[in-house]
């Protein structure tokens, strides 16, 4: 059951070959059920966000324990970037978060983001979620702009170009109350001071 839902009241629906929990009508986990005596039926997912909030936590839980016992070797070379002493990593809590996208992603595309990021050498939930996005969506390449035909293409050659006019700055140091509205200022060749 995941650890926001704790302590509250909740409905439970067991059927031959597997059982729900509700929140009144939404179903907040679903397990296989289990016959045999002091069974458990663990989802490592489902206890992250606690996990996130207390990292120290992470190597003794059972869910991780059991998760890592079937998780790609991809995690496990993840795991070893973490506690590299000469990484900023993060620590632990960047672990967490990491293995938290597991919740909106399919496990095989979290797969392949975690080893491209490793690929990359800088691992982050960060890179994980950007290799996510160019996997799910990737961009269309923009063609540059062409600016030869436009009419007003010298004057956007000589924007920058213009000179200063360090008077316009005085303005800043005035209460708003004071300044005059705007006047145009930037007109080339203008010599005036705008305050």
């Amino acid at each position: 059951m995941p650890v926001k839902q704790a302590r509250k009241q909740l409905i439970l629906h067991a059927y031959p070959f597997r059982i729900e929990i509700l929140d009144d009508t939404r179903v907040i986990a679903t397990h296989a059920r289990c016959y045999g005596r002091e069974q458990e039926m663990l989802d490592p997912l489902h206890d992250l966000p606690l996990l996130e909030q207390r990292p120290g936590a992470f190597e003794y839980a059972r869910p991780m324990r059991v998760m890592r016992q079937t998780w790609p070797a991809v995690y496990e070379r993840a795991l070893t970037y973490f506690q590299q002493p000469d990484t900023d990593t993060g620590g632990i809590r960047e672990r967490v978060r990491i293995l938290r996208l597991l919740e909106a992603f399919p496990a095989a595309q979290v797969e392949a983001a975690v080893a491209a990021a490793l690929k990359y050498g800088k691992l982050s939930v960060d890179a994980v979620r950007l290799h996510l996005r160019q996997t799910l969506q990737p961009d269309r390449v923009s063609e540059p702009l062409d600016l030869t035909g436009l009419s007003q293409a010298d004057t956007l050659k000589a924007v920058g170009q213009q000179p200063l006019h360090l008077a316009r700055y005085n303005r800043f140091l005035q209460p708003a109350s004071d300044l005059a509205p705007d006047r145009p200022c930037d007109a080339p060749g203008d010599i005036h001071d705008c305050a």
